[in-house]
């Protein structure tokens, strides 16, 4: 398991957030993947996965050490006003989508 440590916190109330830099370490093991991250600094962070953007991982090249950027978001409704979800859709899913409207 990681181990987890705050480097810097610091509040904008503005936007319902929270900036977090995180250092997590994983010795001996390959570098974990986003999603495994996201889990590590919710249950560190004592929130849901849904309050939480992650927005950099910065990792020098065969170090066992990673810098995360966290944003923890007040509540799911600030995360999806403020943040935009990048991800791409795959061409089975685009598929799917035009069918089930085509069939209405």
């Amino acid at each position: 398991m990681p181990s987890v440590s705050i480097i810097k916190e610091q509040e904008f109330p503005l936007l319902n957030r929270k900036n977090i830099l995180l250092n997590i370490e994983f010795p001996k093991k390959p570098t974990p993947s986003e999603k495994d991250i996201k889990k590590e600094a919710a249950s560190f962070l004592k929130t849901e996965e849904n309050k939480i953007a992650i927005k950099n991982i910065n990792q020098q090249f065969g170090s066992n050490n990673a810098i995360v950027t966290v944003y923890l978001y007040k509540d799911e409704k600030s995360l999806k006003a403020i943040e935009e979800i990048k991800k791409k859709k795959k061409k089975g899913e685009e598929k799917s989508v035009q069918e089930s409207q085509a069939k209405k």
